[in-house]
Order: C-alpha cells, then sequence, then structure tokens
C-alpha cells in the first residue's frame, strides 16, 4: 500500500515530506534492532526491508518484507516501545524517517492519515494471523507453497512469474523447521 498516494490531502503530503527525512541505507544494513526504542515512522521510498526474528543463533523468521510505498513497525511507533523484531535492507534501500513526534500530530490532525495508519494495521494483523496459523497447522512444504502464492498475489499470469528472493529467504518467510532441512525447490521458485 502506498500510504502517501492513498491518504491525499496535499497539505498533510506536503507537510510529511517537509517533515521526513531520506535516507540511503546499503544491502544488509540494520536499521533497527529488536528491542530498540522507536523514534521514528519509517516508509520504503525505494527498495526492500526485511523485518527478522531472531529465534536462537543461526535461526530466523522472516515477519514480512515491505517495498516501495509502505511502512511497517507502525506499533511501537505509536507506543513508544521498542520494536519486536530486526529491520534489514535486503538491497539499497530508500527510507523516509518521521520523527515520532510528528507522526502523533499527524494522526491527531488528519483523519485520513490515521485512517490509512489504521488500515495498514489491519492489514499487518491479517498478514501476522495468517502465518501463525501457517506455522501451527501446516507441513514445510504447504507453508512453503503459501508464501509462494502471497507473493505472487495479484500478478497475472499471462508469462512466467519471477521471484526475486533467494530459496533460503522464502524457507524464512515459512517459518522454522524442526527436521534437518527444508525441501529443496528448483531454482525457477
Amino acid at each position: 500500500m502506498n500510504l502517501l498516494l492513498q491518504i491525499g490531502g496535499s497539505d498533510l503530503t506536503k507537510e510529511i515530506q517537509a517533515g521526513g527525512h531520506i535516507r540511503s541505507y546499503i544491502e544488509g544494513a540494520e536499521r533497527f534492532t529488536a528491542g530498540d526504542r522507536a523514534t521514528f515512522l519509517r516508509i520504503v521510498v525505494s527498495g526492500n526491508i526485511k523485518m527478522v526474528k531472531f529465534l536462537e543463533p543461526g535461526k530466523e523468521v522472516i515477519a514480512g518484507i515491505f517495498g516501495a510505498g509502505e511502512i511497517f513497525a507502525i506499533p511501537p511507533v505509536i507506543d513508544g516501545g521498542s520494536y519486536p523484531a530486526t529491520a534489514i535492507a535486503m538491497e539499497p534501500t530508500k527510507l523516509m524517517l518521521i520523527d515520532r513526534s510528528d507522526f502523533l500530530r499527524f494522526m491527531s490532525s488528519y483523519p485520513e492519515f490515521q485512517a490509512g495508519i489504521m488500515a495498514r494495521m489491519c492489514g499487518v494483523m491479517r498478514d501476522q494471523v495468517a502465518m501463525i496459523q501457517n506455522l501451527a497447522i501446516s507441513s514445510p512444504d504447504h507453508r512453503i507453497t503459501n508464501v509462494i502464492i502471497k507473493l505472487v498475489d495479484g500478478t497475472i499470469f499471462d508469462q512466467p512469474v519471477k521471484i526475486k528472493l533467494r530459496r533460503e529467504d522464502i524457507a524464512k518467510m515459512a517459518g522454522p523447521y524442526h527436521g534437518n532441512y527444508y525441501p529443496r525447490y528448483p531454482s525457477a521458485c
């Protein structure tokens, strides 16, 4: 969801752009770590960010991937808490950072901004519930299939679809596997 395009209102858009700071990050750069205090709302301008939860050394679950126009890690910015996961740039990425105090002011001053944030949070919550259900009741093969279906959702299949994630990242999105390995999938995945 491209928040800036969907909420409209030129006054609000101008304020967001004037108050936001654009920062560039290289691939692999951590933007924040689980446990860090939330001081900024982040909007992806270009590139991709993955939210990762490290379960134990060497094991991680990708909780979400966010692309251009998407906001992420909203709840800790609202309540001033800490981030529940680590955010990592998957490629060269630009983020717009909006100071938490400006974010809270936008929430109270612009109903359309508040509605856009709430809609985004509802979507993220639905995705998280679906991920938990998928982890609880599905086999590893089924979980990987569900991730691939989600990645191509909305794609028109008049030609082959290219998924730009590594197999390892798809497996991490599918959640932990309690065996020795995830089944290997052909490179076409």
